[in-house]
C-alpha cells in the first residue's frame, strides 16, 4: 500500500464561503478532500456545466476502481486576511426603467452595500495524503476556491509497502466521515459544506502508520468498495 504526503502552499489568498454571518463570509482553515480531488485534476469535468446540481458521487466513485484516494488538507502554517467588497443595489430596475421613474418624479436611489470576506492569506501551508496502489505525478500548480487562487503542490514524503494493522486508533488528521467504512466512536467536528469533516477521530479497524500519524487503510469515496 502506497501513501504519499504532499504539501500545498498558497500563492494567492484563498476564499470559499464556509459560514455566512450577516455581511461576513468566512473561509474554514481546512480544504475539503472532494474539492482537492477536483483541483488536482483527478476528475475531469467540462468547463461549462448546464446544471448547478453537484454530481460528487458520479464523479468521484470511479477513482475507487483505480485505488486512489485523497484526504482533506490540514493547515500547518496559516494566517487570515479580511477583505471588504462593495455591491450595488439595483432593485429599482426590477419594476420600471430609470427614465420612467424620472418622468414620474420618483426619487431614484442606488445605495451601495458591502460585505467582508475572511480569506486564508497567501503563503499559508497545508498538508494532505494520497493513498493508493499507484498514482501518476500530481500537477505542481493548481487552482482553488471561488477566486481560483493559485497554489503549489510539492511531494514531501513517500511510504512504500505499508502493512495495515488492526485495532483501535486515533487519527488527528481531518477525515471525511462519508468516506470511512465504519463510524467514528468519537471526533471533533469541522463544520463545512458539502460534508462536515472529523478530526481527532477515534476509530476501530484497519489502519497504517505514516510517521506519527495513523490513517484508516480502507478509505474510499462514499465508502464504496
Amino acid at each position: 500500500m502506497l501513501v504519499t504526503k504532499y504539501q500545498l502552499t498558497l500563492h494567492d489568498s484563498l476564499f470559499y464561503s464556509t459560514r455566512e454571518m450577516g455581511r461576513l463570509y468566512e473561509t474554514e482553515k481546512y480544504i475539503h478532500n472532494w474539492a482537492l480531488t477536483y483541483a488536482l485534476g483527478l476528475v475531469q469535468k467540462d468547463y461549462f456545466c448546464s446544471s448547478s446540481v453537484p454530481t460528487y458521487k458520479e464523479d468521484l466513485t470511479p477513482l475507487n476502481q483505480a485505488g486512489v484516494y485523497v484526504t482533506p488538507a490540514k493547515p500547518i502554517r496559516y494566517e487570515y486576511t479580511l477583505n471588504t467588497f462593495k455591491l450595488a443595489d439595483n432593485k429599482y430596475r426590477a419594476i420600471m426603467s430609470h427614465e420612467m421613474k424620472r418622468q414620474l418624479g420618483i426619487r431614484i436611489t442606488n445605495k451601495p452595500s458591502y460585505g467582508r470576506a475572511k480569506e486564508i492569506a497567501a503563503e499559508s501551508e497545508f498538508e494532505f495524503y494520497v493513498i493508493g496502489k499507484t498514482i501518476e505525478a500530481l500537477p505542481k500548480w493548481i487552482r482553488l476556491g471561488l477566486w481560483m487562487s493559485k497554489a503549489r503542490v510539492e511531494q514531501v514524503g513517500v511510504s512504500f509497502d505499508l502493512q495495515p494493522q488492526h485495532g483501535s486508533f486515533t487519527c488527528p488528521h481531518p477525515l471525511n466521515p462519508l468516506d470511512l467504512s465504519s463510524r467514528p466512536e468519537l471526533y471533533d467536528l469541522i463544520s463545512m459544506p458539502p460534508v462536515s469533516l472529523a478530526r481527532n477521530a477515534v476509530l476501530r479497524g484497519k489502519y497504517v502508520k505514516v510517521g506519527e500519524i495513523s490513517l484508516p487503510a480502507d478509505m474510499r469515496y462514499f465508502g464504496a468498495s
